[in-house]
């Protein structure tokens, strides 16, 4: 039977705290994907609150998709990306309205799709996590869990080197539950650096 072991350790005040726990299930979870470097924009201007352009830098390599926007403050995901030479038109997804024109600073990255077969209300324990090389990174992701739809399951923002761990089994509300999770769309905001994104779990089918 498969076994995850979650571990947590914490020290403040002289005090330490050591504690690893064993999560078993009938399958499990596991995936690691690398996020190419995103892409910083100029000329950004405002259409709506979905709708935007921008230029991106030449020999950039981009295609038409999906793409994630990041800027100081805001995200907005699974947004149409059409590009014409340099000139990236943006279009829909969700999350926060895009900021204003010329505002300095956007980013976006296209997302990378993930096949990751998911029962959400089978989960025992889940984790995620956007890694970087450098420890210090303070760079942001984002993960969009679909079902074949597709429609959003659970979208959940990540910072680098933190990850975000779902203790089904110890308590932690399921957030995955409903139909299950055939694919996951991810991104980050580091024009620098790749990154590594990586998921796993177990999950108990049993009843």
């Amino acid at each position: 039977m498969p076994t995850a072991q979650y571990g947590i350790t914490l020290a403040a005040a002289g005090i330490s705290i050591q504690k690893s726990v064993p999560r078993s299930g009938s399958a499990a979870l596991g995936w690691e994907e690398t996020l190419p470097v995103a892409q910083a924009v100029t000329d950004w201007v405002k259409t709506d609150a979905n709708t935007a352009a921008c230029n991106l830098a030449g020999g950039h390599g981009q295609t038409d998709g999906k793409f994630d926007v990041y800027w100081s403050g805001g995200m907005r995901y699974g947004v149409d990306g059409t590009i014409s030479t340099n000139a990236l038109s943006l279009d829909g997804g969700a999350g926060d309205d895009f900021p204003a024109s010329a505002t300095t600073g956007v980013v976006v990255c296209k997302q990378v799709s993930i096949n990751t077969a998911i029962d959400g209300d089978n989960v025992s324990i889940i984790g995620i996590s956007l890694e970087y090389a450098s420890q210090s990174s303070t760079s942001k992701g984002h993960v969009d869990m679909q079902d074949s739809g597709p429609a959003t399951i659970e979208e959940i923002d990540l910072t680098a080197n933190a990850p975000v761990v779902y203790d089904i089994t110890g308590g932690a509300s399921n957030v995955f539950t409903g139909n299950p999770i055939a694919t996951t769309k991810a991104s980050h905001n580091d024009t620098a650096n790749t990154a590594t994104l990586k998921i796993c779990g177990v999950a108990d089918a049993t009843p």
